[in-house]
C-alpha cells in the first residue's frame, strides 16, 4: 500500500517537473522576445530622431542667393528711405532665426537706404542713433546710398554725430534729403559738405521749419555742390513767401522743363498777389500743373504772365475761365498736347464736356480729371447730370476770396545747375 502511493508520488513529482521545465522553457523564449521588441523600440525611438534632426523646411533649403533676393523685393524700392527699426525696416528680417540674420547682414542692396528720424536729443537716443546709422553704412558695402535725414528735437548741434557718421561715405551719395529745423542748421551742415567731391548724387532736397526764400537762401549752398557732376535735380522747400518771389525765381530759370505750383488748401483769405506788368519767359518749359483747391479767378491772370513756347501739357483747375484759358496757349503760341481740367467733382455733366471739347479741339489729349473726353465722350448712367443743355457752365460764381498775399507757396521744379548757380550768386 506504502509502495504503490510512493510510487504515484513519483510519478506525479516527475510530471511536475516536466511541466516546470516546460514553462520555464516557454519563459525563455518570452524572456527573449521581449528583448528583442525592446530592442526594435530602441531603433524605431532613434530612427524618428534622426528624421526629425534631418527635416528641415522648404524655406531653408533655398540657396542663399534666393533669399537674398527675395529679402531685397520685400523692402520699399530704391531710393526709398525705410526706417532704421519697426514695419519696413531691414533689421526685421534679422529678428526671424540665426540663418536669416545672417544672410540678412551680408546683402548690402537691404542697408543702402535709410530714414534717420527725429529723436529726442539726450545721449542715449543720440548714441542708438549713431550706433544704427554705422551699422546700417557698414552693412551696405560700396553700394550708392540713398539717405533721408530729420533734424532731431532738442539742442542745437544734436546732428553732429550723424552727419560725422555719414559724410565719410560721401562718394556714395545718390539720393540725399534733409529736413532741417531752421536755416542755421542748414548753413551748418553745407559747411561741413561744401569742399568734398559727391561724383554719384544725382538729386538733393532741402526742406526747413524756417521760411526759405531767395534773400535768405544759405550763401553756402551753390559752393556746396560744384563738386557733384552729377546732380540732376534740386528741391527747395519754398514757405512763408510772397508769391511774387516765386516769380523772381522762374524768372532766373530759363531751362526749366517742369514746374508745379501748390498754394495751400489751408489758409483762408487770400489772393494770389501778380505782377500783371512782368511777363515770365520759360522758353523750354514742358509741363505747368497748377495744383489745389485755392485757385480762383487771377489764376488765369496769372497765367497770363508766363510765355512757354514749347509746352505741351498744361494743368489747371476747373475755375480757370476757359476763353482765358484760350487766351493763354494763343499767346504762349505752343502746340498743347495735353490739358487736363482739375475738379472736385468726378466727372464732368455733359454739356460740359462738349463745352471743354468744342473750345479745345485742337488738343489732342482733353481730361477732366481722369476722364479723356473724346468727340465720342457720352455721359455714363452712372455720372450724377443735372441737365444737357450747350449752354455755356458759368464762372461768375468762383471762389472770390480777398485778402493778403499768399502766405504759403510749395514750388517744385529741376533746372540746371548752372541756372541755379546764376540765381544763387
Amino acid at each position: 500500500m506504502k509502495s504503490s502511493r510512493r510510487d504515484a508520488d513519483f510519478a506525479r513529482l516527475g510530471k511536475l517537473v516536466g511541466e516546470l521545465a516546460g514553462i520555464a522553457g516557454e519563459i525563455e523564449d518570452l524572456s527573449e522576445r521581449l528583448g528583442l521588441g525592446l530592442s526594435v523600440q530602441a531603433l524605431r525611438s532613434e530612427e524618428a530622431n534622426i528624421r526629425k534632426r534631418l527635416y528641415k523646411d522648404p524655406a531653408r533649403v533655398l540657396p542663399t542667393e534666393i533669399i537674398s533676393e527675395i529679402f531685397v523685393h520685400v523692402l520699399p524700392a530704391y531710393p526709398i528711405c525705410p526706417p532704421l527699426a519697426g514695419k519696413s525696416s531691414p533689421t526685421q528680417l534679422t529678428h526671424v532665426c540665426r540663418q536669416w540674420r545672417e544672410i540678412a547682414k551680408s546683402t548690402p542692396l537691404l542697408w543702402c537706404a535709410m530714414t534717420i528720424p527725429r529723436f529726442r536729443d539726450d545721449s542715449w537716443a543720440r548714441t542708438m542713433i549713431v550706433f544704427f546709422v554705422k551699422t546700417w553704412l557698414h552693412r551696405s558695402g560700396s553700394c550708392p546710398l540713398s539717405i533721408s535725414i530729420k533734424e532731431p528735437f532738442g539742442l542745437d548741434g544734436s546732428l553732429e554725430g550723424v552727419i560725422k557718421a555719414v559724410v565719410p561715405h560721401r562718394m556714395r551719395w545718390q539720393f540725399l534729403s534733409f529736413y532741417l529745423l531752421d536755416l542755421e542748421s542748414c548753413d551748418n551742415l553745407l559747411e561741413i559738405i561744401r569742399p568734398m567731391p559727391m561724383p554719384l548724387l544725382c538729386e538733393m532736397k532741402f526742406q526747413s521749419s524756417d521760411d526759405i526764400c531767395p534773400e535768405s537762401v544759405p550763401p553756402s549752398l551753390p559752393a556746396a555742390f560744384r563738386q557733384a557732376p552729377s546732380l540732376r535735380s534740386m528741391t527747395l522747400d519754398l514757405e512763408g513767401i510772397p508769391y511774387s518771389d516765386c516769380t523772381k525765381v522762374l524768372q532766373q530759370t530759363v531751362n526749366l522743363v517742369h514746374c508745379k505750383l501748390r498754394p495751400p488748401d489751408g489758409d483762408e483769405g487770400y489772393e494770389i498777389s501778380i505782377d500783371s506788368g512782368l511777363d515770365t519767359r520759360l522758353p523750354r518749359l514742358e509741363s505747368l500743373e497748377l495744383v489745389g483747391k485755392r485757385y480762383g479767378a487771377n489764376s488765369a491772370e496769372y497765367l497770363g504772365t508766363l510765355i512757354v513756347p514749347v509746352l505741351l501739357r498744361l494743368q489747371v483747375p476747373v475755375l480757370v475761365d476757359p476763353d482765358s484759358l484760350s487766351a493763354f496757349i494763343a499767346k504762349a503760341g505752343c502746340k498743347l498736347q495735353e490739358l487736363r481740367i482739375t475738379s472736385p467733382t468726378y466727372s464732368p455733366s455733359p454739356h460740359l464736356a462738349r463745352y471743354y471739347r468744342r473750345n479745345f479741339a485742337f488738343i489732342p489729349r482733353l481730361f477732366y480729371n481722369e476722364i479723356f473726353l473724346d468727340e465720342e465722350y457720352e455721359d455714363d448712367e452712372d455720372f450724377e447730370t443735372s441737365d444737357d443743355s450747350d449752354e455755356e457752365p458759368s464762372y461768375s460764381n468762383r471762389d472770390d476770396r480777398s485778402g493778403g498775399v499768399l502766405s504759403n507757396v510749395a514750388i517744385a521744379f529741376r533746372i540746371t545747375i548752372q541756372d541755379f548757380y546764376r540765381f544763387l550768386l
